[in-house]
């Protein structure tokens, strides 16, 4: 059984700005290397066997930071488009605020976190719905792209292996709701540089 080290990236100036960031990039902030570099910390005692990033500038910059801080910065970082956040469509880049309040007024206002958490393929149904760039993904593309991306390396490094993963927050959750949706009632917000075990036969 592989045990998957996933990790959101660290602050970036478009999180700092409050903006929506899917495939749009922007680099860590002084606070995201930090966090980028706590996360490494907190991993230090786990000898990874692998490491994975989406291929944003943020997603690389944060694995590279935190297996320095882990005092592994030999391991080599894979990019791997699969592992990247949802495609916001039209709301990239959009304020946060305007991202809540549109996706509110189109799914019913959700009653906390843990209902939205379990609407995501209705908040991805809506986005691609209201998307006039026609860029945003059906959520099971989604789905398929994140398990697609946790069997193949599960296969590829093999039982007992230690596999860090950079990837973003609608990602994590989106690998939650298929694996483990019963964790997302209690997950809550996933922070900058936090992360999740998941644990793939």
């Amino acid at each position: 059984m592989a045990t998957f080290y996933v990790a959101r990236h660290g602050q970036t100036l478009l999180n700092a700005l409050g903006r929506a960031q899917g495939w749009c990039d922007s680099s860590l902030t002084a606070e995201g290397e930090d966090v980028a570099s706590a996360l490494g910390g907190s991993l230090s005692a786990v000898q990874l066997d692998a490491a994975y990033a989406s291929d944003t500038i943020r997603a690389v910059q944060t694995a590279r930071i935190c297996l320095e801080a882990a005092g592994q910065g030999f391991c080599p970082i894979v990019e791997d488009a699969r592992l990247r956040e949802w495609c916001l469509g039209s709301m990239e880049a959009e304020s946060n605020d305007v991202f809540a309040r549109r996706v509110s007024e189109w799914i019913g206002p959700p009653n906390s976190l843990d209902d939205m958490n379990r609407r995501l393929p209705e908040i991805a149904e809506v986005l691609r719905a209201h998307d006039e760039t026609r860029t945003a993904e059906p959520f099971q593309s989604i789905a398929n792209r994140a398990m697609e991306f946790l069997q193949d390396a599960a296969k590829l490094h093999g039982s007992d292996s230690n596999i860090l993963v950079v990837t973003h927050a609608f990602l994590i959750k989106t690998m939650l709701f298929v694996v483990e949706p019963e964790r997302l009632d209690a997950l809550g917000k996933i922070g900058n540089g936090s992360f999740v075990k998941l644990y793939i036969e």
